[in-house]
């Protein structure tokens, strides 16, 4: 498992504007420090390059693990998850009307939401809070 420099880990941190490139959480609301993705893992020939790596939760990355592809809940056909280095995040998803929920727009969208468990009750809890201060849905 190879090491991400801190120079680099700033530049991916950066680039996502301090926020989960998947649930949209920001670091600066949540509390907690996040963790660089390799989006296509190392044990699936990813590297450590800045275009192969994005700022993520801990539950994010904990739910997506090495996992590149998951089940579209819809059609049951397996697709590959979100890529925030090649997809943009408002053709695959949008927020319920409230900002508490990740609606998947697309079957990557729909699986990836459901892959990484982007709508945990948790994380519904704070988005509506965070709403309520008018500090979510992110810009």
């Amino acid at each position: 498992m190879s090491r991400v420099s801190a120079a680099l880990r700033e530049q991916v941190r950066r680039r996502a504007r301090n926020l989960c490139e998947y649930c949209r959480s920001d670091t600066n609301l949540t509390g907690h420090d996040f963790t660089i993705d390799h989006i296509t893992p190392e044990a699936s020939g990813g590297t450590s390059r800045f275009d192969n790596l994005c700022l993520c939760c801990f539950w994010c990355n904990n739910f997506k693990k090495s996992n590149t592809h998951f089940p579209d809940p819809l059609t049951k056909v397996s697709v590959r998850l979100f890529n925030p280095r090649l997809d943009v995040w408002t053709e695959h998803f949008r927020w319920s009307p409230t900002a508490t929920r990740i609606v998947g727009r697309t079957a990557i969208g729909r699986a990836t939401a459901i892959a990484l468990r982007l709508n945990r009750p948790t994380l519904v809890r704070a988005r509506r809070l965070w709403a309520r201060h008018g500090l979510h849905p992110p810009r």
